[in-house]
This record gives C-alpha cells, structure tokens and sequence, in this order.
C-alpha cells in the first residue's frame, strides 16, 4: 500500500451540492501526490449522509450531531494517515494542482513552518482580502470599537505580497499543516464551537516558536460565506458566534487586565444589538461571564 502524502479533511453541514463540487475538483486537479479525502458531515438533513457514505473514494465520517467546525476537524485528524493535513472548507474549488504545490512547498520549507495557506480567490479570480490576518489584541478590538461610532478605519489591512512571506495566521478555508505536528501538539481546541478556532491554534503554535505562511501557487476558489444562510435571523446566530469565539479567544490567549479591558470595550456594542430579541441580547451579555 502505498504512503498517503495528504490526508484532505472536509466538514460538511447541510451543503451537499457545493461539498460535491469541492471533492469532485479536489479529483480533477489533483496529479502526482496521493492523497485520501476525510469528509465529516455533521448531522446533515439534506440528504448529504446517502449521498456521501455511498462515495467510495472518500472516507465518510458521521456524526450524530453538529460538532461545529473544530471539533469536526478534530475527528476527522484522528483517522488520518498522511505526511500533512489539509483543512479544506466545503465552500471552496481547486482551481489548479494547489494540494501538489503546497506538498512539494512544504518539503522545502523549514520545519518551523507549521502551517502555509494560499491567496484565496474569489468568482472573477483576484484574490480576496481574508486568506490571512494580524493576531486580534486588545488595540485592534479599540480600534474595532472606534470604527463602529466613527465609521473611521484605524486597523491596517495586510498588504498582499508576491512570493511566500510570513504571516500572524492562515484562516481555515485552506490550512496545510504538518501532521507530525498536530499529533503531537493538537489541532483545534474544542471550547470553540465556530470562529477564532484556526486563530487560536496558529497562536499556541507561535508561543511555542512555530510560523504561519502564505505560499505563491495553489489557485483555490473560495465561495466566500456561501455555506450560511443569508436570512437575517440566521446572521444574527452568527454575529454571536462570532462574539462568542473572540471572548474566548482573549480570555485564552491574553487573560488577566487585557482580557477585563476586552470585556469593558465589549460593552459599547451594545448599541448595535438594538434589533435584536431579547434572548438574543441576554445571550451577548452571557459571554461577559466566560
């Protein structure tokens, strides 16, 4: 039997359709590397689980509940055999041999380099800005806050650069991670439903001496958002996931006087859940006792 190069895992969550066209890419760019696709759906009611457990080239994986995006990832990792991971969104489509390319950059690079990830590209294929971003503190949350009452933008964009170059962290659309690694160290941390979980990971990994970097070559399409529901009830759950995850992000990573301050600024978002229920705002005001 032959070595697996990559173990590609997938989490799928009622998004059949675009997880059918992800994989059917992943196989159609794909040359010169093997390669095992981990497909974790997590309790899908679209008909995704008869679908998919009936695809033989894949690893289908069930779970009888939403696990959220970490905790999938987390199952899937432990069934993988190869050299490297990579997490790879449902909402994505190789636009060119990109898991070969980021193999053989990987084999290059130095073994301080944990994880690399690519410019994503949206529909007109430019890149888009999201592929990778600064570590949140609590200055880019201040000037978060200043941004929301003076619509004055105060956080700095990272610039895109040509070639490879270091970065704080690769979000998750696309994460290439040294598998030795994670089994020694651990992927994602499980507190974390949705959100800041491929943040928090990238952070641990840099307090113990490892890096993060964009690489110049793999082509992937990232349908960005596309796997949420566009209706407003359901962008409000988000927004509070996303609230959620960076409370526990800064009390995480920074704790103490940095994380009291965090919670102090945390309030003058109050004003923007005015149109929200009541259960909605007594769910933002929960985070305030993580």
């Amino acid at each position: 039997m032959k070595e697996i190069d990559v173990s590609i895992i997938i989490v799928n969550y009622n998004t059949l359709q675009m997880t059918r066209e992800c994989i059917d890419s992943i196989f159609a760019k794909t040359k010169g590397i093997n390669f095992e696709i981990i497909l974790v759906d997590n309790a899908s009611t679209d008909g995704s689980q008869n679908y998919f457990k009936g695809d033989k080239r894949i690893l289908f994986i069930q779970s009888n509940k939403n696990l959220g995006f970490g905790r999938a990832n987390n199952l899937g990792a432990k069934y993988s055999k190869g050299k490297y991971l990579f997490l790879l969104n449902s909402d994505t489509l190789l636009v060119n041999n990109a898991i070969k390319i980021f193999y053989d950059q990987m084999e290059a690079l130095s073994q301080k380099i944990a994880f690399i990830g690519a410019p994503l590209l949206c529909k007109d294929c430019k890149a888009i800005g999201h592929s990778y971003y600064y570590f949140p503190s609590l200055k880019t949350f201040f000037f978060d806050v200043f941004y929301y009452y003076t619509r004055i933008k105060l956080n700095k964009e990272p610039k895109q650069y040509v070639g490879n170059y270091k970065v704080d962290y690769v979000t998750g659309a696309d994460l290439f991670c040294r598998n030795h690694l994670i089994k020694k160290h651990g992927l994602f941390d499980e507190d974390f439903f949705m959100y800041f979980e491929e943040v928090e990971l990238q952070y641990r990994y840099s307090k113990m001496g490892y890096e993060s970097m964009i690489v110049e070559g793999p082509k992937i399409l990232h349908l960005s958002g596309a796997s949420f529901n566009s209706k407003k009830e359901t962008l409000h759950k988000k927004r509070l996931m996303i609230f959620r995850s960076r409370f526990l992000f800064m009390k995480k990573c920074y704790g103490g006087w940095r994380y009291a301050t965090f919670k102090l600024l945390s309030l003058f978002y109050l004003p923007s859940f005015r149109d929200y229920s009541k259960e909605q705002k007594r769910e933002y005001l929960s985070f305030f006792r993580i």
